[in-house]
């Protein structure tokens, strides 16, 4: 008789946001309806066409290691909360990210001393272990969109296989104007405000930012008198190989991921309690992962949520965030609203949540979807012992 899987919790966890820096706060301000887009003046006189964000106005760094330092303080936090303030040596360090330090690239043009190679997203794995004094196996997700999710999902392929006894995962993103410039010229930004799944929706907006968490095994944890957040159960995975930036149409790829994540842990559409979907606003993925969503939960949708209203698309960190806001509604048992969401279309539209559902959640599944058709769906569990 096989042995049962080895269970992986998620014991800590840190963020740093433009809606606030400690998932508490983040979680209650995006459940009061707040929104940190704002007009930028600084974009706006350096002359670019899209001048609105979310940004993180009350953090100071230098500016080559802004992403660095949004890990260190996310890192920081997640460990205290973990009760770890001290991590083992061995502890495997797993970041993901989709440009690394863009201040880096934007001013290597003019700046021929920067070495781009200490700059990349490496860089952040190297940082939090050289911090922290930490000898265990690192790896660094360049999976742009759903970067977060990959790298929580490789941090509980490590501690599954026994390869390392804690980890820390999640993304980093400071704000990039280089991807703001390339996203506003495929004319993916919206003109004003992101509204996911919204039929006026017209693009995504920009946002940055970084969430860490600790993982564990559930025995480890709970040896240590530590009460487990949430349980990571498993990451469906898939690439469409369709187009270098457009999604499939038809969202079958995006289906293939969220249906392996339910194959994997053994559990059917029907028992998901809440999705909190990708929801950029633009018009192509929205409408991908609306017929992804339908198709796989053809009996009748849980609750569908998307905090990029509210927060921006944070790129490489977004997953994270997301995951976040996933682990304080297992620990609240309460769906967020869906800033931006107003109207859903008439014909294969998404209802999203307009305000915050209390509601019984035992399982959640967080969606990631990235450029290249890189598809990604983690799903969690609330801790029941």
């Amino acid at each position: 008789m096989s042995e049962p899987p080895v269970r992986v919790v998620i014991t800590g966890m840190g963020v740093m946001t433009p809606l606030g820096d400690s998932p508490s706060e983040l979680w209650q301000r995006l459940l009061a309806g707040e929104s940190a887009l704002r007009e930028w003046p600084d974009l706006a006189a350096d002359g670019y066409r899209c001048t609105r964000a979310c940004r993180i106005e009350s953090f100071t760094a230098e500016p080559l290691r802004r992403g660095r330092s949004l890990a260190l303080a996310a890192a920081r936090q997640s460990l205290g909360h973990a009760g770890l303030p001290l991590p083992p040596a061995r502890t495997g360090v797993y970041i993901g990210s989709t440009l690394g330090e863009s201040e880096a690239f934007e001013r290597t043009p003019s700046d021929d001393a920067i070495n781009l190679a200490d700059y990349m997203a490496p860089s952040f794995t190297d940082g939090v272990r050289a911090h922290f004094g930490l000898t265990g196996p690192q790896q660094s997700l360049a999976t742009a969109c759903a970067a977060g999710n990959y790298a929580v999902g490789t941090a509980f392929a490590a501690l599954r296989s026994g390869q390392v006894p804690v980890a820390l995962a999640g993304g980093v993103e400071p704000f990039s104007r280089l991807s703001m410039v390339g996203f506003s010229r495929a004319r993916a930004m919206a003109s004003d405000a992101c509204r996911p799944f919204d039929v006026r929706r017209n693009g995504m907006i920009l946002g940055e930012g970084a969430a860490m968490f600790v993982l564990e095994r559930a025995d480890d944890a709970l040896q240590r008198g530590i009460e487990p957040l949430a349980e990571v159960v498993s990451l469906g995975l898939s690439c469409d190989a369709f187009h270098p930036t457009a999604p499939q149409p038809q969202g079958t790829g995006m289906r293939a991921a969220m249906q392996a994540a339910l194959t994997i842990a053994g559990i059917t559409p029907a028992q998901i309690d809440w999705v909190n979907a990708h929801g950029t606003g633009t018009r192509a993925s929205d409408a991908a992962e609306a017929k992804a969503l339908h198709e796989l939960f053809s009996a009748g949708l849980p609750p569908v949520s998307g905090s990029k209203g509210a927060l921006g698309h944070a790129l490489g960190a977004a997953s994270a965030i997301e995951l976040a806001l996933c682990v304080q509604g297992l620990l609240t048992q309460t769906v967020p609203p869906t800033p931006g969401h107003e109207q859903p279309e008439i014909e294969g539209g998404i209802a999203c949540t307009p305000e915050p559902r209390p509601s019984r959640l035992r399982w959640v599944m967080n969606n990631a979807f990235a450029f290249g058709g890189l598809n990604s769906a983690l799903l969690l569990r609330a801790w029941e012992g």
